[in-house]
């Protein structure tokens, strides 16, 4: 029987964690996927916010468990409503979305011609532009204040911070010893001292329209 017990625990404690493993690689592929086509609705409408951030948490459904509705609303209210009941039960977002590019140095360096408000970038004939305009105005055909070129800043790139829970209890104790006490972004700091895993996704997609800038805050998700 001891010998039973010697192999059987650490057995247990092996399944347990493929277990866990392989739950936190399902969602990160489809909190992956979520973020693309967040990536590729922003890419077709000049980077607006609020069209990023209806396509993430229309495609984040099938994450969540939620199956399609009749329509398109009615599938966006159950998904912020269930993200809305995570977030009171561990106290913090469960996703955030940061646009990276195109940074508002962007603007500066590559404004269209034409006036507008909000600001837009220099979008049409990009190679045309940058062979006669930029190479001249710009050493290297790249901005002094964004440090890019025209193609550069013509590219969306977004930042998912999505925060998983752990279904197993003792994962999430083991995970708080884990947490890294140098890290600077409060909003992970947080989570990991709570015991939660951060997937962490980047992508960056060419624009398929002129990027406007919008005034947009730090998380897209946000309210």
């Amino acid at each position: 029987m001891a010998e039973f017990t010697v192999v059987a625990i650490p057995l247990l404690f092996a399944g347990l964690g493929a277990f866990e493993t392989g739950r936190w690689l399902v969602v990160r592929q489809a909190v992956g996927y979520a973020l693309f086509e967040a990536a590729r609705a922003g890419t077709v409408a000049n980077a607006d916010p609020a069209a990023i951030a209806q396509a993430f948490e229309r495609a984040l459904s099938p994450a969540l468990g939620i199956r399609a509705m009749q329509g398109p609303n009615d599938q966006r209210s159950a998904v912020r409503a269930r993200m809305a009941h995570w977030t009171r039960v561990h106290g913090l977002r469960m996703a955030r979305i940061e646009q990276l590019n195109p940074a508002p140095a962007s603007f500066q360096d590559f404004p269209a011609r034409r006036a507008a408000e909000p600001r837009e970038l220099d979008y049409d004939h990009q190679r045309l532009r940058h062979d006669t305009v930029y190479l001249s105005r710009y050493r290297g055909g790249v901005g002094p204040r964004s440090g890019q070129t025209l193609f550069d800043a013509n590219t969306l790139v977004l930042r998912l911070t999505y925060l998983h829970a752990p279904y197993l209890p003792g994962m999430r104790t083991l995970l708080r010893s884990l947490a890294d006490a140098s890290e600077t972004d409060d909003h992970v700091r947080q989570a990991r001292k709570a015991g939660l895993l951060v997937i962490r996704r980047e992508i960056a997609m060419p624009m398929q329209s002129a990027a406007r800038e919008h005034g947009r805050s730090r998380d897209l998700l946000g309210p």
